[in-house]
């Protein structure tokens, strides 16, 4: 949830082209809390204080709303909130600065490890190739070779699945709650199309806070930061291949550097900045 106002697509398939209609997955999804528009509906008028305070917020009265609008109202504001969640200047952003102010002091508080670290990230490890930018990440998807059979008989189609879901959800940027007037935002989704190669492919994540967001990978299946820099050491080449994958190589890391590339990733990691607050809100709801 960290930084996610800066995605572009959202969700390991990236079945979602806003953040306001992720928001709503979770609710809808017949595995989480599986409701429907009309649930929505008559949870928050069934509720004095949620209608009270669901008019409140949008100046309309919920039971004379349509499910759908009423929903997609909801949405909007739980991705208002998700859009405050920005972390802070990490140790790394400390360090870019004072090498663009070639501030001495500032460069020498960085420590050695993660520096060596940066380097093999931005050279023998080609990380940057994906993972780049101020929220180190493309934004895009890739097969990294981690299994996408979830049981037998069952697989996850990743990125070619998320396609099929982001077009046939009425909650897209082509639907009619998109609030952008001109367009611009319809452009991507208008002309995405699905191919085999994105089979296997799931999102590629920011590494900000990474450190502090384990498990990692889109089925949860590596368990500490280390698990995944071995993970990139030991790439299964073969697979690699077999897939068309044309950047990945294992790195074959030794234990000093795999140290070094943990130490730079580390320096990732901030805490959300107090950019929210309720002062000056009053709840005219409650008694």
């Amino acid at each position: 949830m960290l930084n996610v106002s800066q995605q572009r697509w959202f969700g390991w398939d990236g079945a979602n082209d806003n953040l306001w209609a992720q928001s709503l997955r979770p609710i809808l999804t017949a595995s989480e809390m599986n409701f429907t528009p009309a649930d929505v509906k008559d949870l928050i008028t069934g509720d004095p204080h949620l209608a009270c305070g669901f008019k409140q917020a949008f100046n309309q009265s919920p039971a004379e709303m349509s499910e759908d609008a009423l929903l997609v109202l909801l949405g909007k504001a739980l991705a208002a909130y998700q859009e405050t969640l920005i972390t802070g200047v990490t140790a790394f952003d400390a360090f870019s600065a004072a090498l663009a102010a070639e501030d001495a002091t500032g460069i020498a508080q960085y420590p050695d490890a993660a520096a060596r670290g940066l380097k093999l990230f931005v050279g023998e490890g080609r990380c940057n190739l994906c993972h780049f930018g101020p929220n180190f990440t493309n934004g895009e998807f890739g097969n990294i070779g981690i299994p996408y059979f979830i049981e037998k008989g069952k697989v996850d189609k990743g990125r070619f699945g998320g396609i099929q879901s982001l077009q046939a959800n009425p909650y897209n940027l082509l639907g009619a709650y998109n609030d952008d007037v001109g367009g611009k935002t319809k452009l991507r989704t208008r002309h995405i199309k699905r191919q085999y190669s994105n089979w296997g492919e799931f999102k590629i994540p920011s590494l900000r806070n990474v450190a502090d967001t384990a498990p990692y990978m889109h089925n949860g299946s590596l368990a500490t930061l280390a698990d995944v820099v071995d993970h990139y050491s030991e790439l299964n080449e073969e697979r690699l291949h077999a897939d068309g994958e044309k950047i990945l190589r294992p790195l074959n890391l030794s234990e000093l550097e795999k140290a070094d590339l943990m130490a730079f990733l580390k320096t990732l990691s901030a805490p959300l900045m107090a950019n929210t607050t309720l002062d000056g809100f009053v709840d005219e709801c409650r008694p």
